[in-house]
């Protein structure tokens, strides 16, 4: 019987697996004396360097703009913005949608934004920007001139009390007494148009002013009934006149505190009136 020996194993089988290699990268793969290039350093892809091939292709031949140079006069200016699309000249410019600007202003904005270069899209932008700015801007300057009228008649309301109304028609009086031009409006009152025209630089006219209504008032007094034609024949108490009052009937010695006297009841009453003038919600 023929006996079979097996053939041992060498160890000598070539590998079964291949090395993998890493990925060569866009630049390495170019010829070596392009690998330097720096106009190819932000290329990842042949894809990448073919579309700005075929971009530099198209500009070749399209109208190119030289920029002029630091001694570059207006006229080279003017060519390279007329180009760019600014027009003819500055009456072109066509604005929509301002409402805060007086056409003055616009027609001055149009020669600035003319002679800068600018081309009508961007003058609009620029001018609605301004526009909306100054929205904002003269909405806060009414809101304060609003206030600035309120404080100041607040604080007359503190000093005449009841006699405010009173006291700033005396006021306009001796205005129209002065000589100055009024008229009436829709219920009759005399008024003077100048107080109103004259604006302060906190927006307020003349007239609005404490100040002002304080000085022609304090005319008024001075001036007297006969000269003040038309004024009231009775007048409304100041606080202070009412207080000055008081001072007097409540002084020591006098008939307030005598209750004996004819006179104590009279005066009694008289302050607690007074006591309304000097305070308005009744606290004495």
């Amino acid at each position: 019987m023929d006996e079979t020996t097996p053939m041992e194993d060498s160890g000598s089988q070539p590998e079964a697996q291949a090395v993998e290699q890493a990925p060569v990268s866009f630049i390495d793969s170019l010829p070596e004396d392009l690998r330097g290039e720096p106009s190819l350093k932000n290329f990842t892809d042949a894809g990448s360097l073919a579309k700005s091939f075929v971009h530099a292709q198209r500009m070749i031949g399209a109208e190119k703009l030289p920029l002029p140079g630091k001694s570059a006069t207006d006229d080279e200016w003017n060519t390279i913005y007329s180009k760019l699309g600014r027009p003819d000249s500055a009456t072109d410019y066509q604005f929509d949608g301002v409402q805060n600007l007086e056409a003055a202003e616009i027609s001055s904005f149009a020669e600035a934004a003319h002679k800068a270069g600018l081309r009508p899209q961007q003058a609009q932008e620029l001018l609605g920007f301004i526009d909306s700015r100054d929205q904002g801007m003269f909405a806060q300057f009414e809101q304060n001139t609003e206030q600035a009228i309120n404080e100041g008649y607040a604080e007359l309301q503190r000093e005449w009390g009841p006699a405010l109304d009173e006291k700033i028609g005396r006021a306009t009086t001796a205005l129209i007494s002065l000589g100055l031009p009024y008229e009436r409006d829709e219920k009759g009152n005399a008024y003077v148009p100048l107080m109103d025209e004259i604006r302060l630089s906190d927006g307020r006219a003349l007239g609005d002013h404490p100040t002002m209504i304080k000085l022609f008032a304090d005319i008024a007094d001075k001036l007297g009934e006969d000269t003040l034609a038309g004024a009231a024949t009775t007048f409304e108490m100041t606080p202070k006149e009412a207080q000055a009052e008081r001072s007097s009937l409540t002084a020591p010695g006098t008939p307030y505190w005598d209750n004996q006297h004819p006179e104590h009841a009279a005066s009694v009453q008289r302050v607690l009136e007074l006591n309304e003038i000097i305070f308005p919600e009744g606290q004495a």
